[in-house]
């Protein structure tokens, strides 16, 4: 496998919050990228953050992605822009990373599944969340088996109590708890379900304390082929939140709390087997107990710090850098395949579906 040292030079179009921070996080790991353009619709944000890493100032998003020296163009514009800017860059000959949400309309979705057949190894997508400590602490725990066999696992995410009044809450900006957390909810959710199919989508969206028209209350329920459920909750209306995380196996419980520091469990002895039972169906006497195995069970309780001990805001985003040159420089598999981003965008457009007051395009 051929293998280069050489830093990736690259760009970044939408210099918002999420695009300074790409702009930070990429232009510090200095072994493995080089910043040579930034792009966006205000001047004196492109000339102010291409002074300060050193790169060149665009407006103009078909000149960002014509310059000769960028070789990974990362688009971080408007939601409702996502697919169409990665289409012009990959048709430049770019590399993209592209954020989420990687598309916010059904017509999205059909020009990310072109993409992705007509230019392989070109196209990431930016489900940075998916290297989160505490879910993959959690990934971890579960894979290991101390659980059993998983049934059901409860995402609460973003839960707080607010009036977000940015363009994130307008439909027509491609807003939405669906498009800002939804599609890193549902990226964790799908790998919970460990490649089981999901058979069974149920979902409402609300608008209850934002002034803008898009939904700032997201409940969403997944039923796999294997049959595991996994409950999602994105709010901005809860004023005493939920665990992060809480998993139900056969054999015992997880539950991350929202700081995501620490991670409780409650699980049965390894050895641990239950007896022989049958439900019966006579009476039985009235001091007698109720379900099989009344002896006290054979618990352990643990609380496991997560680690590494980061601050998960940057870390997703330096291992993000990391292994996105892995894979374009080493031919190491980047962890987030396109197949993942492409059934979360599909399941968008399925909850969309089912609550059309929020599908912007109808």
């Amino acid at each position: 496998m051929k293998t280069s040292s050489a830093p990736i030079k690259f760009g970044v179009c939408g210099l918002g919050r999420i695009g300074a921070q790409h702009c930070r996080f990429f232009s510090e790991n200095r072994e493995r990228y080089q910043p040579v353009a930034f792009c966006d619709i205000d001047e004196n944000r492109a000339r102010e953050t291409a002074a300060k890493y050193h790169g060149k100032p665009y407006t103009d998003f078909a000149n960002f992605i014509a310059d000769p020296d960028m070789e990974l163009a990362i688009i971080a514009t408007l939601s409702l822009d996502h697919a169409r800017h990665a289409e012009q860059a990959l048709a430049a000959g770019k590399m993209v990373l592209l954020e989420k949400p990687i598309g916010v309309t059904a017509r999205d979705y059909a020009i990310l599944q072109r993409l992705v057949r007509e230019y392989p190894g070109k196209l990431y997508c930016g489900h940075n969340h998916r290297f989160e400590p505490a879910f993959q602490n959690a990934l971890e725990i579960v894979r290991d088996g101390i659980l059993g066999n998983v049934y059901a696992v409860k995402l609460a995410k973003h839960h707080t109590f607010m009036r977000r009044t940015d363009w994130q809450m307008r439909l027509d900006c491609g807003g939405g708890q669906l498009s800002v957390w939804g599609p890193h909810l549902l990226d964790h959710a799908l790998q919970f379900l460990a490649g089981s199919p999901v058979r069974n989508v149920w979902s409402y969206l609300r608008r209850v304390l934002t002034p803008g028209d898009a939904d700032d209350h997201a409940r969403i329920m997944l039923e796999s082929e294997n049959g595991v459920v996994v409950e999602i909750e994105i709010s901005n209306s809860v004023a005493l939140p939920a665990p992060c995380c809480a998993i139900y196996g056969d054999r015992g419980t997880l539950v991350c709390g929202q700081e995501q520091k620490e991670i409780r469990l409650r699980y049965l002895a390894p050895d641990f087997r239950w007896d022989d039972a049958t439900a019966s169906t006579g009476n039985l006497p009235v001091d007698a107990p109720w379900h099989a195995g009344a002896e006290k069970l054979p618990w352990i309780e643990e609380t496991r710090a997560v680690t590494p001990d980061v601050n998960m805001w940057d870390h997703v985003e330096i291992e993000l850098a990391r292994h996105l040159h892995a894979a374009i420089r080493d031919g190491v598999p980047f962890p987030i395949k396109n197949s993942d981003a492409l059934e979360v965008a599909r399941l968008a457009e399925v909850i969309k579906k089912q609550n059309p007051r929020f599908d912007w395009i109808g």
